[in-house]
């Protein structure tokens, strides 16, 4: 794992119950991770091209009670599911990733970072500000600030977040270099969390919709019907 990964991992502690799924995925949101590895084939030159030298402001809701309990009543929905070995289809909006942000412990220092802008068909859109070394040698980052597109899918231990696409605020960034980004792996589950062990073979299917992204339970966990 890179060192990014590695600082990042003291931030995936295990969530508090009925925090199964989302509650790590709005870690995986949080706009901290550096990145080391394309230092070697983007020299500050290049990089300079779609990047900053100050990470660009965020958004961050401030949510109300009442968004945070319905928020947290669908988290809470996916590991009942999940126990009970029910089909359930649970829809979370861009507004309840952002109320998970702002108010989950594990994700409190992620507030101002990042901001899921809108869920579509592609995936999910967050306003991001990401940092990335200026190079092997030289100190200091520099930003990649703009929009970043995820698509979630399960895989054989976890969940992971490819990214399709980086819109950047300044600038244009290389194919070739977010097909790189996305091959890091930075964007997904830890899959030796215990909760994300524990539970990730009663989850079917993890998707994005116009609007929504869906959590999809299974009958019988994975380990079971097979």
């Amino acid at each position: 794992m890179s060192e990014g990964n590695s600082a990042l991992d003291g931030q995936r502690g295990s969530p508090a119950p009925g925090c199964i799924i989302l509650a790590t995925i709005v870690i995986i949101f949080g706009g901290l991770i550096v990145l080391y590895t394309f230092v070697g084939n983007y020299q500050k030159k290049e990089i300079s091209g779609f990047t900053e030298e100050i990470a660009a402001e965020v958004p961050e809701l401030k949510p109300t009670a009442a968004q945070s309990e319905a928020a947290m009543v669908k988290l809470r929905s996916i590991e009942i599911a999940a126990t009970d070995q029910k089909v359930e289809r649970v829809l979370f909006t861009a507004e309840d990733l952002n109320v998970l942000i702002a108010t989950l412990d594990a994700t409190k220092d992620f507030g101002g970072q990042t901001y899921i802008e809108s869920i579509t068909a592609e995936g999910i859109v967050a306003k991001m500000a990401q940092p990335i070394r200026k190079g092997i040698i030289e100190k200091g980052y520099r930003f990649l600030n703009g929009e970043f597109v995820f698509k979630p899918e399960v895989r054989a231990r976890t969940i992971a977040f490819k990214i399709i696409a980086i819109r950047p605020a300044v600038g244009a960034v290389p194919q070739n270099f977010v097909e790189s980004y996305a091959t890091l792996d930075f964007f997904r589950l830890d899959p030796d969390n215990e909760a994300i062990a524990k539970n990730i073979n009663s989850i079917e299917n993890v998707y994005t919709e116009d609007g929504h992204v869906v959590v999809e339970t299974r009958l019988k966990p994975r380990n079971e019907a097979e």
